[in-house]
């Protein structure tokens, strides 16, 4: 396998509902802008329903994303 560790994005349920729909980064809450990325998908059920959905950061200059250092 090859590419960079990326950080697991946070549960769907420890979302607002602005990150849910993908108006803002799903870690520091701000305003998605030009520089802003899929950050993956964040998992979440509620019984049979699936809420999992695409996130997306502001970029890799977030100062509350994750640090990329490799899976444990």
């Amino acid at each position: 396998m090859t590419g960079a560790w990326r950080p697991q994005p946070p549960p769907a349920a420890d979302l607002t509902g602005w990150q849910y729909l993908g108006w803002r980064c799903c870690w520091c809450a701000g305003l998605l802008e030009r520089d802003a990325r899929s950050a993956g998908r964040a998992e979440g059920h509620c019984g049979a329903h699936d809420l999992s959905v695409e996130v997306y950061e502001c970029g890799p200059q977030c100062p509350k994303r994750p640090v990329e250092t490799g899976p444990a």
